[in-house]
């Protein structure tokens, strides 16, 4: 295992303001001691693998297109070259430590990944989620003065790898010895079905007749298991897969409109702002000026 890090400090309180910072962006911006009170939108490191740590507040996650509850003593683990960013719109006092780590090699996994594909990305860290945030808090204090510094803060995030590469090895130990119920295995088999088509025009009773699960079943357990309606969690995915869109192409948003199912641009339009803070077209020029 081997590592060159850095470290961040960002909060979100208020509705989002109308601009999108990079993860570098962040890091200058609060080690000037500015505390601005903003969200970031959505942004993808290449070479940089993150962990985010909740110490106050609630809210919700999205990771590779796919939404997480949070809340405080979570842990969120963001592999290199994924797509993520907070739900400004769930948030409630969210308040978090981020720390970026490059040149990450672990065995049996790909460079700069800590988590596995398919692992759900957020950790609860249970009794020592105290102690663990004192860590973050620490790095974060420290690394204000990196010239000096910057070993011990590599160091301190080196053991903050270990000590959640463990967490991740127990729950993988624990949830393999734990029998799948069978409601969980149709929530299982509902989502698969939801990643496949979120691009096509669904409603949930052609869902419930394509898999054969009663509609009020099928929204119930679904909810039950990850936390949101099913069709809410076709428009999150359909949500984050615009935002991907708009970072990564030159694809007129009107099309973009058409390939992920939504019945109009203004459709589009209503459900982007209220998920992402901003409409598709400020927030893919707010990415283009972030560059220039």
């Amino acid at each position: 295992m081997s590592g060159r890090f850095y470290a961040s400090v960002k909060f979100s309180e208020k509705p989002p303001a109308r601009r999108v910072y990079s993860p570098m962006h962040q890091q200058s911006l609060y080690q000037r001691g500015t505390q601005q009170q903003t969200c970031v939108f959505a942004s993808r490191a290449q070479e940089l693998s993150r962990i985010v740590f909740v110490y106050q507040g609630e809210g919700q996650y999205m990771v590779d297109g796919q939404y997480y509850n949070i809340r405080k003593g979570d842990i969120v683990i963001i592999n290199a070259g994924l797509l993520h960013s907070k739900s400004c719109a769930f948030a409630k006092n969210l308040r978090s430590y981020s720390v970026g780590i490059c040149d990450l090699a672990l065995s049996g996994l790909p460079d700069n990944c800590l988590c596995a594909k398919g692992e759900p990305p957020v950790v609860s860290c249970g009794l020592i989620s105290d102690q663990i945030g004192e860590m973050f808090r620490l790095i974060y204090l420290l690394h204000s003065d990196k010239k000096h510094l910057s070993d011990i803060c590599d160091c301190m995030a080196l053991s903050l790898i270990l000590l959640i590469y463990e967490m991740l090895n127990s729950r993988s130990q624990n949830e393999s010895k734990k029998p799948r119920s069978s409601a969980s295995a149709t929530a299982d088999r509902i989502r698969n079905y939801l990643d496949e088509h979120y691009r096509e025009s669904l409603t949930l009773s052609a869902i419930a007749r394509e898999l054969n699960v009663n509609e009020y079943y099928l929204s119930h357990i679904f909810k039950d298991e990850f936390g949101i309606p099913p069709m809410q969690y076709v428009m999150r995915r359909r949500i984050g897969e615009a935002q991907s869109l708009l970072m990564d192409t030159s694809i007129p948003i009107g099309d973009i409109a058409d390939m992920l199912g939504f019945s109009s641009i203004s459709h589009l339009n209503t459900m982007f702002s209220k998920y992402v803070g901003l409409p598709p077209g400020k927030y893919r020029q707010s990415l283009r000026n972030m560059e220039e």
